[in-house]
């Protein structure tokens, strides 16, 4: 077993702020030791962390990946109580999402989406819809797991409803097959 701290909006933020962009992250953790690291490594890799709320007696959600002989992964989560599931819904919520129209862009993909719940998606995609209005480009990555959501009608109500709003869509096959089958490539 090795110890890292990634997904795939981490791991976009720290690649942009290894390239010198200015990049903060928005989320929310605990107050324990791995949060209190995770906010570290971050720092040191440029990315900005004071929009990073804190939660006592929460804990990051977490994963682990088993790679086949073929480097295939499986991944296995532990995030139902992860302090970011609670990012919609804190007394800090709309002080974050008014923050949004001060950024160029904002990325953010399916997996994100998928922790909250309808009310909490529907105040993220108004927030971003409002931010847009100010100039800010909302980039939407389409990376679909299907467990994260409680079916597939709510999964492709909340994509086309950001696609609505989405300057650049991330779009995979991979990612858009299981959520539209029979659908083609096209």
């Amino acid at each position: 077993f090795s110890r890292g701290y990634g997904g795939d909006t981490l791991n976009t933020a720290v690649y942009l702020a290894r390239l010198g962009v200015a990049v903060d992250y928005i989320t929310a953790l605990g107050d324990d030791a791995l949060s209190d690291e995770m906010i570290s490594g971050w720092a040191a890799e440029g990315v900005g962390t004071g929009q990073v709320v804190r939660l006592p007696g929460k804990l990051p959600g977490l994963y682990m990946i088993e790679t086949d002989a073929r480097g295939e992964r499986k991944f296995f989560h532990w995030r139902e109580s992860a302090a970011a599931r609670s990012l919609m819904d804190l007394p800090q919520t709309d002080a974050i999402l008014n923050s949004l129209d001060r950024y160029e862009v904002v990325y953010l993909s399916a997996i994100t989406l998928s922790l909250y719940g309808d009310n909490g998606r529907e105040r993220l995609l108004r927030a971003l819809k409002r931010a847009r209005g100010g100039g800010t480009r909302f980039v939407f990555d389409t990376n679909f797991r299907a467990r994260g959501w409680p079916d597939l009608d709510v999964a492709r109500a909340v994509f086309r409803s950001a696609f609505e709003i989405a300057d650049i869509a991330l779009a995979s096959t991979e990612d858009l097959s299981p959520l539209y089958p029979g659908e083609s490539n096209e």
